[in-house]
């Protein structure tokens, strides 16, 4: 089997079966495409047909090392990590599906990372922006208002708020299902405000599209000004503006209200096992980030307010 017809399976199996996401999938299909144009500058043919057969633990080796090495463009740890992990899964997957028997990812090592412990806003800044009049009374100050309120109430992924459906929140229970990674469908409890912030959203939006004429998605909670889902750059945005009201940290992301929800439930004793299913983990370790910031943030205080801190 040649490597394009290795990748094209490879990448129909992460659609198809895993359910990635488009960024994620995009990183996966890039890092093997630079793997082919590696092993493509060695040859002199013109877009050659390279057989997995001649692909070897060494030749991975050095594919990562042509990272490593570059001094023009210097690669962060965490791309080189990215890439030979793209590198395992690939060769995992041949191998489970019995496409290719051999393995030359194996003994790949990742580089050491550091621990870099997510981005929050304290709980203060943002309980003050919820509870203020910053969100303007039409309907998109009423879409952001809910935007910010579920995010934050919930925990969900980027991805998971823009997919979410009308027929996956029950308002009666304060209840959503959300389709996470894996296409692993979760229920994750809502806040009472943040239901009712949504309702008032979804009534207006009626109203607005239809005084405008306008067609508009009416299976997804969340639009954009043309009717359409709501997508990624928007939402960004959003939780950029309304972030940068309130806090100084450099990530804006609706991540950083995840990281939020998280550590706001750990800081009020929450166990650590129910906001690992609340996030939608398949790992405690992923979730155990979370008690490294609340630790520190207790270091902290306890730093500037006792006497011998």
């Amino acid at each position: 089997m040649n490597l394009i017809h290795a990748v094209d399976k490879f990448s129909s199996y992460l659609i198809n079966e895993k359910n990635y996401s488009k960024h994620t999938l995009m990183n996966y299909i890039k890092d093997l495409n630079d793997l082919y144009s590696f092993l493509a500058k060695t040859l002199e043919e013109k877009n050659p047909k390279i057989e997995l057969k001649y692909i070897d633990e060494q030749t991975l080796k050095n594919f990562i090392a042509s990272f490593v090495l570059n001094k023009e463009q210097k690669f962060s740890k965490r791309t080189i990590s990215r890439k030979i992990s793209t590198l395992k899964s690939f060769y995992k997957y041949l191998n489970r599906k019995k496409l290719y028997s051999l393995n030359p990812s194996r003994n790949l090592v990742f580089p050491k990372l550091g621990r870099n412990l997510p981005t929050v806003v304290d709980e203060y800044s943002l309980t003050g922006l919820l509870n203020s009049g910053t969100f303007s009374g039409d309907i998109w100050g009423e879409r952001d208002r809910a935007i910010i309120e579920l995010l934050y109430s919930s925990g969900i992924r980027l991805n998971e708020l823009i997919e979410l459906t009308v027929d996956r929140i029950d308002m009666d229970n304060f209840t959503i299902r959300v389709k996470g990674k894996g296409r692993k469908e979760r229920i994750v409890p809502v806040g009472t405000v943040a239901v009712g912030a949504i309702a008032s959203y979804l009534n207006k939006r009626e109203n607005y599209f239809a005084e405008k004429g306008v067609n508009y998605d009416n299976g997804v909670i969340f639009n954009a000004k043309n009717g359409k889902k709501l997508y990624p750059a928007l939402l960004n945005r959003i939780t950029n503006k309304y972030i940068s009201l309130i806090s100084e940290v450099k990530k804006k992301s609706p991540h950083v209200l995840r990281h939020s929800f998280a550590t706001h439930l750990l800081d009020h004793g929450a166990d650590i096992r129910a906001v690992k299913d609340l996030l939608g983990h398949s790992s405690l370790s992923t979730t155990q980030v979370y008690t490294h910031v609340s630790v520190e943030r207790l270091k902290k205080v306890y730093q500037k307010a006792h006497p011998k801190g």
